[in-house]
């Protein structure tokens, strides 16, 4: 079995890698940066994401995968009139269109051999009005791209699906200022934020574990921040 982890050099996409690993397979990692130190035999290879042709370039020479994750990402602490055109393309190719158009390549060759999984990483910012604006465009596409993946090559044995943290415990976290991390942590049920841990353990459940029936659907883990 076969994976390949966008993002996953570091935060919750090494902790999925790592776990991925765990459970038998062949893990390839793409990053701009690649992984300082490996876990013992994740692949490392070196792609801008925001470049969708350079990406698949590097995902051509990896083969067919069984799992495709979808967690590369970046996050700004922009207001809307701070972004210019190209911070604007820059978001939106990183967290959605390579990843859609990467998805949809690979669940093309996944449906021709009987299926495959793809799990994207969405977030409570696609669900909500967001502060930064492109931001929760970008994850509010991506959640819907697989909805849509689902519905078009589900019938075929791919299932796709996104799950949608609120905030986590991750470097990420250091762009948001300390007194709105306070009252995001008071929204919470138990007063803490998700970690890293049971964002991995989830998508590699999806990716592996989950029931074929959980298809086009996203998880929401964001301790009841997002209750209506």
């Amino acid at each position: 079995m076969k994976a390949i982890v966008t993002g996953g050099n570091r935060g919750i996409g090494f902790e999925i890698s790592k776990k991925l690993l765990a459970r038998g397979f062949e893990v390839h990692v793409l990053s701009r940066s690649g992984i300082d130190s490996p876990a013992d035999g994740v692949i490392s290879w070196t792609a801008d994401i925001s470049d969708y042709e350079q990406t698949t370039q590097v995902v051509d020479k990896i083969g067919h995968a069984d799992v495709l994750i979808n967690n590369a990402g970046i996050m700004n602490t922009k207001t809307a009139s701070d972004y210019c055109q190209d911070d604007i393309h820059h978001i939106l190719n990183v967290n959605q269109v390579t990843s859609v158009r990467l998805s949809i390549r690979m669940a093309e060759k996944m449906a021709s051999i009987g299926g495959g999984r793809i799990v994207s990483m969405g977030s409570i910012a696609g669900e909500i009005g967001h502060p930064d604006i492109w931001y929760g465009i970008s994850k509010a596409g991506i959640m819907n791209a697989m909805r849509s993946i689902a519905r078009t090559f589900g019938p075929t044995g791919v299932v796709a699906n996104s799950v949608a943290p609120g905030p986590v415990d991750t470097d990420m976290m250091k762009n948001i200022p300390q007194d709105r991390k306070e009252r995001l942590k008071t929204a919470t049920i138990t007063q803490r934020f998700c970690s890293v841990a049971e964002v991995a353990e989830t998508v590699c459940w999806l990716a592996t574990d989950a029931p074929a029936s959980i298809n086009g659907e996203v998880i929401d883990l964001n301790n009841g921040t997002n209750y209506r």
